[in-house]
């Protein structure tokens, strides 16, 4: 199987129409929904099926039972990303605040969810905090996986 990850519209997907078993792009819903169209048209162009490519997303992935908790642990990863890299002057959160894998588990559920309805076939979930503190893991897999399964 052939995995072409990326979402350049031009050069990017019209490879993927051709040769991928797999994609993997941008999966904000308003995103994985234009990159498929896009990915849509170049096999239409080529003469593929559309439906023989698994489409897939990563996600960063911060559960907390309650808002509060989702906070705690985002301003934990922050701290964490400042003493390990101490010269960084950037938001250390800006790939978490916002997107589909950060909330309550609800919440999450809901955004992979409505990602399933879209086409995505296959999530790639990183634990930020996985190395230290498995809480979140445990979390996904109680109240999220269970969710997910039946979708």
């Amino acid at each position: 199987p052939l995995w072409i990850a990326g979402g350049g519209e031009k050069k990017t997907l019209r490879i993927a129409a051709r040769f991928a078993d797999y994609t993997n792009f941008d999966p904000t819903p308003e995103i994985f929904r234009h990159k498929s169209r896009i990915l849509a048209d170049h096999c239409r162009d080529v003469g593929r099926d559309f439906e023989e490519i698994t489409r897939t997303g990563d996600y960063n992935i911060v559960l907390g039972r309650d808002e509060a908790e989702v906070e705690e642990k985002l301003t934990a990863i922050a701290e964490h990303h400042r003493r390990a890299l101490p010269d960084y002057h950037g938001d250390p959160l800006t790939n978490f605040r916002g997107t589909p894998g950060v909330g309550t588990p609800e919440q999450v559920a809901e955004n992979l969810s409505q990602a399933a309805g879209l086409g995505l076939r296959y999530a790639i979930c990183y634990f930020a905090d996985a190395a230290y503190d498995r809480s979140t893991i445990e979390l996904f897999e109680r109240e999220v996986a269970p969710v997910l399964k039946a979708v």
